[in-house]
């Protein structure tokens, strides 16, 4: 329930108080609260969208709510912190990060110029992504395979499956058997510093290219395993073939809802192809987060 407030907090009053009234046990099962212009709102409540007005105890304010031009403008402003210009290299890659680890995906019409690159012109929709923390107890078989030299390691699901939550119990794990454990968080949601208390001793290496981030990592904090979130595409898998190959142990998380769909993609092709990758983890799905549904050796 404090996520869900700290998170729809982050909106203005038009939206935050008809969401702040959802009773605590409805509120708890919320995963993403969706504002589209003109249209009603709606949720992701345990894996499900459904429209604010089926939920359980629904105020009638969220019932009735429609979001305006000008209210999704204001919404804008107020997760940029009063600064859209700052929060443009995000807004480019179509999201906003807020404090606790919440994420905003922002649709709408986007512009593409020579010099300043993607600029978002109009915003119609809003996505907002409650983060929680959470522990996963790992399977006795992938914690076997994280005690050994394992080179490569995928966690592949579909949105909302919990892939940054297994990660950073993946994480707190190999901390936990005394390994330097460096986690490369160019969105800064692994952990945000309201989780801080809660960390793993490990190294974190923020806010920069993955391929970028990596190269430090490896020159200055000597680490034995490296997790990074959200695996790009196959220009960012070449670069970061050097450091797979520096006798480091990664870990990595990619978009995929069953195993012959992640075997598919051309960066996991790749990686097969130049050894990069011994070990694929599939999550269960958006309705079942965190839950592993098999581990497999590729």
């Amino acid at each position: 329930m404090d996520e869900y407030l700290q998170a729809v907090g982050a909106l203005p009053a038009c939206f935050a108080g008809p969401l702040a009234r959802l009773g605590p046990e409805t509120a708890e099962r919320v995963h993403e609260v969706r504002l589209r212009t003109g249209c009603p709102v709606w949720v992701n409540l345990g894996g499900a969208l459904c429209p604010a007005e089926k939920l359980p105890g629904c105020p009638p304010a969220l019932r009735d709510l429609r979001p305006t031009r000008a209210q999704m403008e204001e919404a804008l402003y107020r997760l940029c912190g009063g600064s859209v210009p700052t929060h443009q290299a995000e807004l480019a890659e179509g999201y906003l990060t807020l404090p606790g680890g919440h994420r905003v995906g922002v649709g709408g019409r986007y512009l593409s110029h020579p010099q300043e690159g993607v600029v978002l012109q109009r915003v119609s929709s809003l996505n907002l992504r409650i983060a929680r923390a959470r522990k996963i107890a790992l399977p006795p078989g992938l914690a076997e395979i994280l005690q050994g030299h394992f080179t490569g390691l995928l966690v592949a699901g579909e949105p909302d499956s919990g892939k940054t939550t297994l990660l950073r119990s993946m994480a707190a794990f190999l901390a936990g058997l005394g390994r330097a454990v460096a986690v490369i968080d160019e969105r800064g949601e692994f952990w945000p510093e309201e989780m801080w208390a809660a960390r793993p001793p490990v190294d974190t290496v923020a806010g920069l290219p993955k391929a970028q981030a990596v190269q430090m990592a490896l020159r200055t904090l000597a680490p034995q395993a490296v997790l990074l979130d959200e695996l790009g595409g196959l220009e960012e898998v070449r670069g970061l073939e050097q450091g797979f190959f520096s006798g480091v142990d990664y870990i990595a998380s990619l978009h995929a809802a069953a195993p012959d769909e992640a075997l598919r993609r051309p960066q996991v092709a790749y990686m097969r192809e130049k050894g990069m990758l011994r070990v694929l983890v599939m999550l269960a799905g958006r309705q079942a987060p965190g839950q592993i549904a098999g581990v497999c050796r590729v």
